[in-house]
């Protein structure tokens, strides 16, 4: 895990968790984070944004074309507020430092998955995105 806490946090008037399991997709599932130094700017652009924001992020995986997070933000963020400061932060990020890319209206699709998660299933979710790229390779390799 990225954070350290994975407890139940404290607040000035509040103890919770938000736990979700986010999933955001480029725009027409384009495979944009094929090539290595591109997935690295993503993961460089998650991490920037997910420091600058107090959202702690458990693990992350980066896909050709899709991305996902496991992530706990504050009590004050909907899941809307959540996926907009992860979409447009990334997309900032990403475009500031991949000219090439500012061509596209946009880097994401306008929707995103998530999925709230509890305590009881929290390690079965981080080890299915820790994993995500090696059942794609498994799956791969049977259709050749």
């Amino acid at each position: 895990m990225v954070s350290e806490s994975s407890e139940l946090k404290r607040f000035s008037h509040s103890l919770g968790q938000n736990w979700y399991h986010v999933v955001l997709i480029p725009k027409y599932r384009f495979p944009v984070f094929r090539q290595d130094h591109q997935r690295q700017l993503m993961i460089e652009a998650i991490d920037s944004v997910c420091k600058t924001h107090s959202i702690d992020l458990f693990t992350k995986e980066v896909m050709d074309d899709h991305v996902h997070l496991f992530v706990s933000c504050p009590p004050e963020f909907s899941i809307r507020k959540l996926a907009k400061i992860l979409k447009g932060g990334t997309s900032f990020y990403v475009r500031e430092h991949h000219p090439s890319l500012r061509r596209y209206s946009s880097l994401w699709h306008r929707g995103f998955m998530y999925r709230s998660v509890g305590a009881v299933s929290a390690e079965i979710v981080e080890r299915y995105i820790n994993n995500s790229n090696h059942w794609i390779d498994a799956t791969q390799k049977r259709l050749k």
